[in-house]
């Protein structure tokens, strides 16, 4: 589990002029009954922690001297440039399932003959939290044309603590036969060609 450094945000501040100043700003949602928090972080820490982390991660936050067991629900990002503009987190219980998803990363993709059709990027699902993943790595080494896989033939699904919410069903990817790129036949103009090449 990943830990990010925050502060209490001053909401009189403008999110541009945070920005500016190397800040990103964010939000912590607690539970229905209480009111979110105004956090910031600086800019080049989530830069860093976003490499590793994406939506449905879970986080410590560290908020002054209080740890906070957080899910990063939402990314903001910038239309140009595609850098992080707002982050969103939950505060989480440890005695209350959540709705979350799972991002579908395959590996080794280049190690396959023939064409990966991904159809299904990220699995819906609801947990505890002391069970919440938030990728899903598929090894495709190996793998070849014909072969498929569904959200019934991952490990994830065959965990009796974690409530699969996408149909088990629905198809993540299958691998279908190379193209073959057919010999052209060679045309009177190229042959004519090849002979004048020749003298």
């Amino acid at each position: 589990m990943s830990v990010l450094k925050a502060e209490i945000r001053d909401s009189n501040l403008k999110a541009k002029q945070l920005r500016r100043s190397g800040i990103i700003p964010g939000v912590l949602y607690g539970s229905r009954d209480s009111e979110p928090i105004n956090i910031q972080f600086k800019q080049n820490e989530v830069e860093r922690f976003l490499r590793t982390n994406t939506i449905g991660a879970k986080v410590e936050l560290v908020i002054g001297d209080k740890k906070q067991l957080t899910l990063l629900k939402e990314i903001s990002y910038a239309p140009v440039g595609r850098k992080a503009e707002h982050l969103c987190f939950m505060l989480l219980a440890e005695d209350e399932k959540i709705n979350n998803i799972a991002q579908i990363i395959l590996l080794n993709k280049d190690k396959v003959t023939g064409n990966i059709n991904q159809s299904l990027f990220e699995v819906s699902y609801k947990a505890y939290p002391r069970d919440l993943v938030d990728k899903i790595e598929i090894d495709m080494e190996g793998k070849k044309a014909g072969d498929s896989m569904e959200v019934s033939d991952l490990e994830i699904s065959k965990n009796e603590n974690i409530e699969i919410l996408t149909p088990p069903d629905t198809v993540i990817y299958n691998i279908t036969a190379p193209s073959k790129v057919e010999d052209t036949p060679e045309t009177e103009e190229d042959q004519e060609i090849t002979e004048e090449t020749a003298e």
